[in-house]
């Protein structure tokens, strides 16, 4: 017989998952401000992402893989555009993007609701 905490979509597996995205969003958020966090962050979502398929945390996942790889894409092009001053709207755009994304995701991770 399984015990539920040895089951891998048990109660004790959901709530890993919770905790695992809600800190994940924690560290986008802090990165906005010191940037390297979200590097610990997206390591972290692609290291636990097989073990959240399938369950209501899969999207909170795939959500953070998504947010790291366009800010990255969009500060590597934002920021030399900033020379020629139409870069720094693009910055905040990215900074406004980034965090209504990580907010959304970490109120739906807090209440236990997939990121859709």
């Amino acid at each position: 017989m399984i015990d539920a905490s040895e089951n891998p979509t048990g109660p004790n597996a959901l709530e890993s998952a919770r905790t695992t995205s809600i800190i994940v969003y924690l560290l986008y958020i802090a990165a906005l401000v010191n940037g390297l966090t979200a590097i610990i962050g997206v390591v972290l979502a692609y290291v636990k992402r097989d073990d959240v398929r399938g369950t209501i945390y899969e999207g909170h996942f795939s959500n953070a893989i998504e947010v790291f790889w366009v800010f990255l894409v969009g500060m590597i092009v934002a920021v030399p555009l900033c020379f020629i001053l139409i870069g720094i709207p693009l910055v905040i755009l990215i900074y406004v993007w980034v965090l209504f994304r990580t907010i959304k995701g970490l109120v739906r991770a807090i209440d236990g609701k997939p990121y859709a």
